[in-house]
Formats: C-alpha cells, structure tokens, sequence
C-alpha cells in the first residue's frame, strides 16, 4: 500500500511546477498556449486521480499507525484543500482552452489559473512537509 500511496505523491508531483509553467503561458503564440492549457488540463485530471489513489491508500497506511488526531485532521484537511483546488481549476482550464479555440484572448484565465496553481504548490509543499516529519504535531 505505501508503494501505492508515492506513487500517487509522485503524480502530483505536477503541482509543484505548475505555477512556472502557468507564468510562461502568456508569453507563448495562440499555437502553443493552446497546447500548453491542453497539457496542463491533461496533467490536472491525471492529478485528480491520483488523488483517489491517495486518500484511499492514506486511510489504510493512517490506521494504527502512530499518527495524533491533530495531525490526521490537519493533513485531511489540507488534502481536501488540494482536491478542491484542482478540481476548481478545472473550469479557467477549459475556458481558457475554448476562448483559444474561438481566438481570444485569456488573460483573466491566466490570473486564475496562476492563483489556483500557486495554492497548490504552496499547499502540497506544507502536506509534503508533514508526511515527512509526522511527529512534530
């Protein structure tokens, strides 16, 4: 199960560069910015299930392991923030991708995206971080 559960971490690996690649979207021709909303939609999707994969293998590896209340309330809780954002994420996405596809411009689905992509780097970080070191709460 645990080999499970970093497989699912690795996936979401993708969050962490995410708001690098959202930066460069504006600066690419319509072409490539239409390819890079595509990858980037393709990736957030794998991303979402990939996240199934780790609540279900988080349950299971959290079970009579030496974890506190606290922590498991705090790590759901941030894994709930994660989901949501990358689900919310989902719309500027393809928003983006249609007014592409209809030559205008995205602009304002840049900033979101920007904004939800930074949340989830931020937040992966802290989840990341208290895997890591579970003992400090």
């Amino acid at each position: 199960m645990f080999f499970l559960h970093m497989i699912g971490t690795l996936a979401l690996g993708f969050y962490l560069v995410l708001p690098f690649l959202v930066g460069k979207i504006g600066s690419l021709s319509p072409a490539a910015q239409e390819g890079m909303v595509s990858a980037v939609q393709l990736l957030n999707r794998i991303a979402q299930f990939a996240l199934i994969i780790l609540l279900v293998s988080g349950i299971f590896l959290t079970i009579g392991g030496p974890y506190s209340v606290a922590w498991i309330v705090i790590v759901l809780v941030l894994f709930l923030a994660i989901s949501a954002i990358g689900g919310i994420m989902g719309k500027p996405l393809r928003l983006a991708l249609e007014a592409l596809r209809n030559n205008q411009p995205i602009n304002g689905y840049i900033g979101k995206m920007r904004t939800f992509s930074t949340l989830l780097a931020v937040f992966l970080i802290l989840i990341t971080f208290l895997m890591v070191y579970s003992h400090i709460i």
